[in-house]
């Protein structure tokens, strides 16, 4: 009894240790995003993903995505497809959004080619999927901010306005915004939130500039309302930049040349990591684990686990959300692993806004990514 008590002291200091650093950013726009007034903008022109077994195998990938946290190799490993390059593969989501919940997820990823050929329902699923929805017009301004207005175009590092083809997000280097966004001008047009009536006119902006502005001349006909869509498309030349604006597509409709970026609210300051005051000490054969609560937390959700089942998160019901919600700072654990196996426990804060981190995963003894797991609510 005694030796599985230590085992499980030890193992819960080397988890627990803080990383205070790394956990005081969390509370501002995930690492996919800029800050665009009270949300916070994707860096990118999403990737459509699909993702299969999303509640189950692929849970962790999910959440991994819905932080701003998933790379490319993280989809190829869960068996991702990606779509919306080449032609409208989106079924069976439909093109009015339906049959599209759990099953199509956008990322704000680098290097990958954006994602076109979507409806604006079917874009809107997508970001709702991975947690976010789409900006509103002036959200989408705010990020646009300080992007270079386009000129003749470089096909290099200039913003993607004359090349007649959808570039890498993020690969024209000096196509990028005051508040770090890419490609806001040229690329690819982007479906905003905003609806008007259908414009058959586009009536420029007259001094001001000479990106496109079509919001005039509303349609009589039947088929609907315009969406908007802002920045002009990689074949718009110098009508494309931060102030283009068209409201001439129909959200039902996809096209070749729009995408889509997503948005989510700041969510202001979440908890801190929780320190390395956490503790466990014997009472008897119970296990009693002491905390601080974290900085910025009203509450603590304590996970255990069996370290033969290591890392945090895999798949099974080995992990046990021994409390959540608590204002407490201590709790007994009476349970005993089995002979030869030892458990594990991590802590974090809690509070209105949401919570923080269990802990960072170590890449050759740098904090790289949050813990993840599903297993307390």
């Amino acid at each position: 009894m005694m030796k599985q008590t230590i085992m499980r002291i030890s193992l819960l200091l080397v988890l627990s240790m803080a990383v205070t650093a790394v956990a005081s950013a969390s509370g501002t726009c995930g690492p996919d995003a800029v800050p665009a007034g009270t949300a916070c903008l994707d860096r990118y022109e999403a990737s459509v993903w699909r993702v299969p077994n999303p509640t189950t195998t692929n849970a962790p990938l999910v959440r991994k995505i819905q932080l701003g946290l998933a790379t490319f190799l993280d989809l190829a490993a869960g068996g991702a497809t990606r779509l919306g390059v080449e032609a409208d593969d989106y079924a069976p989501c439909t093109d009015d959004g339906q049959a599209c919940a759990g099953d199509i997820y956008a990322v704000s990823l680098p290097s990958e080619i954006p994602s076109a050929h979507i409806t604006w329902f079917q874009a809107q699923e997508a970001c709702a999927n991975s947690g976010k929805r789409l900006p509103t017009s002036a959200e989408w301004q705010v990020g646009a901010d300080g992007t270079p207005d386009p000129g003749p175009d470089n096909r290099a590092t200039d913003c993607n306005s004359a090349s007649n083809i959808v570039s890498s997000a993020g690969s024209r280097g000096a196509c990028i915004s005051a508040r770090g966004a890419f490609d806001m001008a040229g690329n690819l047009e982007e479906w905003v939130a905003d609806w008007a009536p259908l414009s058959t006119a586009c009536t420029g902006w007259g001094g001001v500039s000479d990106d496109r502005m079509c919001l005039a001349g509303a349609s009589t006909d039947v088929g609907g309302p315009g969406a908007l869509t802002r920045g002009g498309s990689f074949g718009d030349g110098t009508g494309s930049g931060p102030l283009a604006v068209v409201a001439g597509r129909r959200p039902s409709v996809t096209f070749s040349f729009v995408g889509f970026r997503c948005a989510v609210e700041n969510p202001g300051p979440l908890p801190a990591e929780v320190d390395n005051g956490v503790r466990v000490s014997r009472n008897g054969s119970d296990a009693v684990i002491r905390w601080n609560i974290a900085v910025g937390a009203t509450a603590s959700a304590v996970l255990r686990g069996h370290v033969s089942a290591l890392p945090v998160g895999s798949a099974g019901a080995d992990e046990r959300c021994l409390v959540a919600h608590s204002g407490a700072d201590t709790l007994t654990d009476p349970e005993l692993p089995a002979s030869g196996d030892a458990f594990w426990y991590l802590v974090r804060g809690e509070n209105v806004l949401g919570n923080g981190p269990y802990g960072f995963e170590g890449l050759h003894g740098v904090p790289a990514a949050p813990r993840l797991s599903a297993t307390c609510p």
